[in-house]
């Protein structure tokens, strides 16, 4: 939450620097027609995300009997319009990555790789310590196919919870 604060606080300062250098780079009427046209795209898609997403959900309900609603590609397409709305050229990438699906999906799993390696390098696995992911066990691992496993019957050994190949281990 630090970071996040940190980061609206000094994200004014670091559009403004980025303002001045496109203007300086560009001239000034590039730089005002990107802002005034990134501003506009953003609204319309403020504007739209949502209706064409129930729109397209009720074609799909029409033509096939079931529909479905992207909500993260709505609240994504939401989000980078409203990231477009403001001026700034890195909020302006920022919102491309979010209302582009291919550049979301890669930055996503860009995102998602490293917080996986984060919890692997820090926590040392996925699991809850030195149990395992599953809890506390007696350290077998079971392969159970199928056809070893009869539901509401008990093995020969009258224990429901052992398996007729472990009859002969205890």
């Amino acid at each position: 939450m630090r970071k996040l604060s940190g980061f609206i606080l000094f994200l004014p300062l670091v559009e403004l620097v980025l303002l001045i250098a496109m203007g300086a780079a560009m001239g000034f009427l590039v730089t005002l027609s990107w802002i005034v046209a990134t501003g506009v795209w953003g609204a319309w898609l403020m504007r739209t995300a949502g209706p064409n997403a129930l729109a397209r959900a009720q074609r799909d309900v029409a033509a096939t009997g079931r529909g479905e609603i992207d909500g993260l590609g709505v609240a994504a397409n939401f989000v980078g319009g409203l990231m477009l709305l403001l001026p700034g050229p890195l909020t302006d990438v920022l919102g491309l990555v979010l209302v582009t699906p291919f550049l979301r999906r890669l930055a996503f799993g860009a995102w998602l790789t490293g917080r996986l390696q984060q919890v692997v390098v820090e926590r040392g696995g996925f699991g809850g310590g030195p149990q395992g992911p599953f809890g506390s066990g007696d350290g077998k691992v079971y392969d159970a196919d199928p056809d070893d496993i009869r539901r509401n019957e008990p093995n020969s050994s009258g224990d429901p919870h052992r398996l007729d190949r472990d009859r002969g281990r205890r």
